[in-house]
């Protein structure tokens, strides 16, 4: 199942944007503890993708939508923006 994360800094949480692993693509924040959750309990049976952006608004993340979300093709979309 490939799950990604979207919206602006409490996404991003200092994620490494060049690239997507465990150790620093995922950042500090809840997407971290949830992808170690669901990784550690089965790690072949989850793809976490974050594309959270600092100070992004909705209209940043609209305008970006279709690099940053549809063409990875998720099974689901968490979106946190606005706190």
């Amino acid at each position: 199942m490939k799950i990604l994360f979207y919206g602006d800094s409490i996404t991003d949480m200092g994620r490494n944007r060049e690239c997507n692993d465990r150790a620093f693509g995922y950042g500090v924040g809840y997407v971290n503890s949830i992808a170690s959750t669901l990784k550690y309990e089965n790690p072949e049976a989850y793809e976490i993708i974050n594309r959270g952006i600092g100070g992004n608004r909705i209209v940043d993340l609209y305008a970006r939508i279709k690099a940053d979300v549809w063409n990875h093709k998720p099974d689901l979309i968490s979106i946190l923006i606005g706190v």
